[in-house]
């Protein structure tokens, strides 16, 4: 039993240690709450040609007809100022 359970601890490390070294080049630049706000803003990042990638960490849907799910929305380092003036340009 302690040898399963010490196996699931040395594989959920490995795959926390694996995702902080994929992920060190990515900064989070938004977090949306809800579809519509996600795509308003994955949409300003499209126009001016910024990659980005989405994580989902929880979603907290309460109503049937309310979408308040969270998106964390990642963007290269090295494009983080331009992302956030795509973001803040009206």
């Amino acid at each position: 039993m302690w040898i399963g359970v010490l196996c699931l601890l040395l594989f959920v490390g490995m795959i926390s240690a694996i995702q902080i070294l994929l992920n060190r080049n990515w900064k989070c630049i938004y977090t949306a709450y809800g579809y519509q706000d996600y795509f308003k803003i994955i949409g300003k990042l499209k126009q001016k040609g910024i990659s980005y990638k989405t994580k989902i960490p929880m979603n907290l849907r309460v109503g049937r007809f309310y979408d308040n799910t969270q998106y964390d929305i990642y963007v290269k380092k090295e494009l983080e100022y331009k992302a956030v003036e795509a973001l803040n340009h009206q």
